[in-house]
Formats: structure tokens, C-alpha cells, sequence
């Protein structure tokens, strides 16, 4: 559907169906001697807000950039099945560095890393999460890292996060693209981001079963093909390779909490990731 202008100050509403629609925003701000650019999503169904995705790029006055994807989803009457997400980037010699914050219920899973190797050379690694219920609402995020190579030393150049998002009560979901990659100009953070696209639901939850069953990684890049798992051994139990050289017990905090046998999926509540 085309992409939002990062230079000016943008708003507009996309129904989805009679029930629900998105509205985006796109703002400049300047604080003190930050430059901040924000952009916004707002998910409505029922005229309720069902879903917030917000980017937030800020540039300081030493020409050091961060740049944070937050989301946050509300379940319908239930505080303890919230789903919130972020996710950190910038650049360290001409790298990106990423790292994400998860808190969600039992029900969310991230599932085991993938990856296929990419036609002009490298690799292309997916995370996804999953979250929600049938008889409320469920979503998806997924984050595609652009490598040169597939060597856990080397970090990616080129990130890109797509959430996926369906009501119970709606017949349309939405889903919405970010990429980040380093300005070949100035070596700071390039964004792009998508308007959102509408989706069938069916055509939704049937892609959210592709990727949690069968090993298959939706856009905005070319990997629509099946691609393989990434595991390592660590003794009897098979550890999702999320984060390079740590194993499961480095990745998830103190406060996180596992459940299943790792080869499906792992649980998680209030957990932190370093992507690599």
C-alpha cells in the first residue's frame, strides 16, 4: 500500500471492515536537542482500542540515533493476558544492535529461529512470536535480520519487523512492516515504514499456522519458501540458538519461565533477547 513519508507530519484511517480499522500517525518532534520521529498504530475494533504499535527514532545532538518498536495488546477484559513487546536498535560499528523485551501470558510462544539463505548472498534469520486466543484475538510478530553471512560473530545490517494482527469479531486482520537498515550516507538508522495491508482473516490465522507448523517465513522479504530450523544441543534438550553462543538459560532472565521440551516452542513471561 505504499510507505509513510518520514519527513513530514502524516495521519490517516484504514477500515478494515464495519467493526475495526487502523490509524496511523507519523510525527516530528524536536526536545531539547533531540530530533524525534515518531510513527504510530492504532488497531480499533468495536470502537475500542485493541492494539498499539508505536516506532520511535531519535536523534541526538552528538548525531547518535536509537530507534524503539513498542507494541501493545489488550485482552478483551483480561489485564493478565496483555501482550507487550519492544525492541531497541542502533548502530555500533556500522552494525545494527538490536534487543528485545517480552512480557505476555502463558499462551505466547516464540517460535525456534529459521533461516534461508538469500539470493544475493547471506542469510536471512527469522524470530516470530505468537500470542492470543481464537475467541478473543491473535497476533503474530515477526523480526527478519539481513546477514552477510551466517556466523553468530556477524550482526545483521538490515532489520525488519512485521506484526500481524486479528480479532475474533472482525472478518478482516491488518498486518504492518517496519525496516531498519544503516544509512549508507551518514551510518545512522534508515527507516521505512509500510501502510498497512488488510488480510482476510482465514487467509491470517491460516499464515499463523504455517509459520508456527511447517516452517515457513511470510514477507516483506523473499522468503516465502520453507526454511530450516537453527537448534543446538545442550545435553539431553534440544536449545533454541536465539541469541549465537548463549544457550536458553542466558537468554531468558531471571524472571522468565519455560515450558515444553523445545522442539515446538518455548513460553515466556517478562523475558529479554539479544538478537543476532
Amino acid at each position: 500500500m505504499g510507505n509513510i513519508h518520514s519527513s513530514n507530519n502524516y495521519s490517516e484511517g484504514f477500515a478494515l471492515d464495519n467493526a475495526s480499522e487502523v490509524v496511523l500517525l507519523k510525527t516530528k518532534n524536536r526536545k531539547g536537542r533531540e530530533v524525534v520521529d515518531t510513527w504510530s498504530a492504532e488497531y480499533y475494533s468495536l470502537g475500542r482500542t485493541s492494539c498499539e504499535l508505536e516506532l520511535t527514532k531519535t536523534k541526538r545532538s552528538n548525531h547518535e540515533e536509537e530507534l524503539c518498536i513498542s507494541i501493545h495488546d489488550h485482552a478483551s477484559g483480561h489485564a493478565n493476558e496483555d501482550f507487550n513487546f519492544r525492541m531497541s536498535m542502533r548502530v555500533e560499528d556500522g552494525v545494527l544492535v538490536a534487543n528485545v523485551t517480552l512480557d505476555g501470558p502463558r499462551s505466547m510462544q516464540q517460535l525456534p529461529e529459521r533461516k534461508i539463505p538469500m539470493a544475493q548472498g547471506g542469510v536471512l534469520k527469522s524470530s516470530s512470536f505468537l500470542y492470543g486466543r481464537d475467541n478473543d484475538r491473535k497476533g503474530l510478530v515477526i523480526i527478519l535480520r539481513e546477514k552477510r553471512c551466517d556466523d553468530d560473530e556477524v550482526l545483521p545490517y538490515m532489520i525488519s519487523v512485521k506484526h500481524c494482527f486479528v480479532a475474533a469479531r472482525c472478518s478482516q486482520g491488518v498486518s504492518f512492516v517496519a525496516k531498519i537498515r544503516i544509512n549508507s550516507g551518514d551510518g545512522g538508522l534508515s527507516v521505512e515504514v509500510e501502510k498497512p495491508s488488510k488480510h482476510h482473516k482465514g487467509e491470517l490465522l491460516k499464515m499463523f499456522d504455517d509459520v508456527k507448523g511447517k516452517g515457513r517465513c511470510p514477507g516483506p522479504s523473499n522468503c516465502d519458501g520453507a526454511i530450516e530450523f537453527s537448534n543446538q544441543k545442550n545435553g539431553n534438550v534440544s536449545v533454541m540458538n536465539m541469541s549465537g553462543q548463549q544457550n536458553i538459560s542466558s537468554v531468558l532472565s531471571g524472571a522468565g519461565y519455560t515450558n515444553g521440551n523445545y522442539n515446538n516452542s518455548i513460553i515466556f513471561r517478562g523475558c529479554k533477547v539479544l538478537l543476532i
